[in-house]
């Protein structure tokens, strides 16, 4: 019985396996430092981008390598202590082996989805807190990891999204955002008054706001002659802003415009509709 039960082999091995965990949590949270602190040193030399985005960048990268680090150090300390235990380890290892080519054949798209979520962290697609139309959906990164993008949209809703399914990702909030849209005047407006209207008073007063000042990198100004529509002369408008005030801007920019052409009597047009009831209209075009 006391051959069976060797109080004295028990206790070592306890010991030894708490030792090996208390190891393994000390080796996991000096790599999470020490990766997290060798990343923002990283960080620290990209002179292109903003603290926020330095710190944003860093705690993107930082996370995910930290994840990995501390999943292969539990791995290794658990394989360890079954080893105190008297559990041959060796074919364990060889069964995690073989099973881990047979699951690579099993699960290709999770490994893809692992591969491609690496990649898209080291190149740095896109980062926490930044907007990106990412496999066809809009919105706030939320997360990032090596499996999955979280996206929170416009409506709240949270889209979980495989990295592997990432194929193309555009980036709205990188280094700045563009105002960019059409604005519908009348065949009859003198077009260089219009022009005028938008760059001398709207645009210019709102970048002399101080409360548009610094969310404007530049004046925002009619640039073109966009297109010679059914109802009217479409006039592009564009400017750039800091990052994340894009659409703010543009609605301030349109509201001003509105207001201006009703104050300047200049035509925003809309579809006109000729209904004819009974006989057919005069081919004069008069009214029936």
């Amino acid at each position: 019985m006391n051959d069976f039960f060797d109080v004295s082999q028990i206790v070592s091995t306890a010991i030894t396996v708490v030792v090996i965990a208390i190891v393994a949590w000390l080796l996991s949270r000096f790599a999470s430092r020490l990766i997290n602190a060798a990343v923002v040193r990283r960080m620290e030399r990209l002179v292109d981008m903003s603290d926020a985005d330095r710190s944003n960048r860093a705690a993107t990268v930082g996370g995910t390598l930290s994840r990995v680090a501390r999943v292969a150090i539990w791995s290794v300390a658990a394989v360890t202590a079954m080893g105190e235990f008297g559990v041959n380890v060796a074919p364990i290892i060889t069964g995690l082996g073989i099973g881990g080519l047979a699951l690579a054949f099993a699960a290709q798209n999770i490994i893809r989805d692992y591969l491609h979520g690496f990649l898209i962290v080291t190149e740095d697609w896109y980062r926490v807190g930044e907007v990106a139309r990412v496999a066809g959906t809009t919105g706030m990164v939320t997360a990032i990891n090596l499996r999955t993008t979280v996206l929170r949209d416009g409506d709240g809703a949270l889209h979980q999204i495989p990295n592997g399914q990432i194929a193309m990702a555009s980036n709205m909030t990188r280094e700045f955002a563009r105002i960019n849209f059409n604005v519908e005047v009348g065949y009859g407006e003198d077009l260089d008054r219009v022009i005028a209207v938008i760059n001398d008073d709207e645009c210019e007063q709102m970048k002399a706001d101080p409360a548009w000042n610094e969310l404007l990198i530049n004046t925002p100004s009619a640039v073109r002659v966009d297109n010679l529509g059914a109802s009217g002369i479409e006039i592009k408008v564009m400017g750039d802003t800091k990052p994340m005030s894009r659409v703010g801007a543009m609605g301030e920019l349109k509201k001003r415009l509105k207001k201006r052409f009703d104050t300047e009597g200049i035509e925003i047009p809309w579809p006109h509709t000729v209904v004819y009831f009974g006989n057919a209209a005069p081919k004069d075009g008069s009214a029936a």
